[in-house]
């Protein structure tokens, strides 16, 4: 069984505090701490998690890194209450991925999961061999699949060179190329490699259950190794789309895991989100689906910005909102950091905002305004932020700093919804 470490972002650990967590005298020791230094190096992981002499420190990305038999689990700190369990800050960041649509999963069976020792792996393992069980109960997805064989009678089309080369003594056999409509084509063998190594790490007994009967299913499919681009090669028909689901899990355990050849299971699985880019977006979805009052673009661009050879680069805002009622602009920009002062806003912040507030003021008519947004860092605590305004000879634009409060028990409640959007359309002030 993996031994499971827990971080919470930017949260630091020394040696001692590992072991000391793990119950353990020596069993993260420096010669493991250089291997995952590697490791991270390797992958490009290091602003996941940083090694110290004889340390690790979390960063801004949350999610799970396994890596031989250490499970780091880095968990978001400003999404739950202070005191918030581990299973419960696990839910809401299921949730956030969930509402963001990073990842299609339910968010109703965890509760169980989250008291195992893996649990945001176990959690990923079900909805993939749930969703791959339940599709398989309706279908059984085949393709064409291109063969060639040395047959006793004529299919398809005879290959002339090989019939020569293999047949010029037996007149009775035919080299044939024909297209055999089959199970054993290529994504039922990604199901069935991920099936397997997925069997080997679980530790979930549910989960080993339905994996197993999926690994039964295909017995008859055959055993290869993915990677990547070979996962990248699998287009689905119309006919496939109900797979669509566990194809796209499948290809994600594949993408963020190094595999053990010899044993066809997952050695290394590395899963993670960028909080930065998470708090945008759910901020964003909050706005399109809650706010109907404005119009919200996310990533809007322009090529506004040119060098002397007239090259032109695009800006691009986190989310551009126009007000239906007056069409006013406003610039929001989440920021995924501390900010409980005007002290701990970055002046590269501000201007960031309002160049953008210049470059996409389209009416000329000085209604653009622009907001900076933090996620609440205390519970109980709005950061309270005086509004500010930029002038020039002809442009004149505000500038509003604030603060939403994403520290709740059940951000998946929708009574918690619709707070946090209360207090999203008071600062966006509609």
């Amino acid at each position: 069984m993996p031994y499971s470490i827990i971080l919470k972002e930017y949260e630091k650990k020394t040696l001692n505090d590992i072991n000391k967590e793990l119950n353990t005298e020596n069993a993260f020791c420096n010669k493991e701490l250089l291997q995952l230094e590697k490791y991270l190096a390797k992958n490009h992981l290091s602003s996941a998690l940083k090694t110290g002499a004889d340390s690790i420190t979390a960063k801004y990305w949350v999610g799970v890194v396994k890596f031989r038999n250490f499970q780091f689990e880095i968990l978001p700190k400003l999404i739950s209450e202070e005191s918030a369990s581990k299973e419960t800050i696990l839910n809401n960041l299921v949730f956030m991925l969930s509402y963001t649509r990073k990842l299609d999963i339910k968010t109703t069976d965890n509760a169980n999961l989250s008291k195992t020792s893996n649990p945001f792996l176990e959690i990923l393992i079900r909805e993939y061999a749930n969703s791959l069980f339940d599709c398989l109960k309706r279908l059984t997805p085949k393709n064409y699949i291109r063969e060639e064989n040395n047959l006793n009678y004529i299919k398809g089309k005879l290959k002339f060179t090989e019939d020569i080369r293999y047949n010029a003594s037996n007149q009775a056999k035919f080299y044939c190329e024909y297209d055999e409509f089959s199970e054993n084509n290529i994504l039922n063998q990604l199901f069935y490699f991920v099936s397997n190594g997925l069997y080997t790490i679980s530790k979930d007994r549910k989960n080993k259950t339905v994996l197993k009967l999926i690994i039964n299913y295909f017995q008859d499919i055959d055993l290869v190794n993915f990677d990547s681009n070979k996962c990248d090669k699998i287009k689905l028909s119309r006919a496939q789309m109900l797979f669509e689901k566990p194809f796209k899990l499948a290809k994600m355990f594949v993408e963020h895991s190094s595999v053990d050849l010899s044993k066809n299971k997952f050695e290394n699985i590395t899963m993670l989100w960028d909080m930065n880019k998470l708090f945008e977006e759910f901020v964003y979805r909050i706005i399109k689906n809650k706010i109907p009052e404005v119009k919200a673009e996310a990533q809007k661009c322009k090529r506004l910005l040119r060098n002397n050879k007239t090259t032109r680069r695009d800006t691009k805002v986190d989310i551009l909102i126009t007000k239906k009622s007056d069409g006013t602009k406003i610039i929001l920009d989440t920021k995924y950091k501390k900010a409980e002062s005007l002290e701990d806003i970055d002046n590269a912040d501000i201007y960031q905002v309002m160049t953008y507030c210049l470059l996409h003021d389209e009416s000329k008519e000085n209604k653009n305004s622009a907001i900076l947004l933090y996620p609440q860092y205390k519970q109980n605590k709005k950061t309270s932020i005086p509004e500010y305004c930029i002038n020039s000879q002809e442009r004149q634009y505000s500038l509003k700093m604030s603060t939403v409060n994403l520290m709740h028990e059940n951000l998946k409640d929708n009574n918690v919804l619709n707070v946090i959007t209360k207090e999203i359309k008071d600062i966006i002030g509609v």
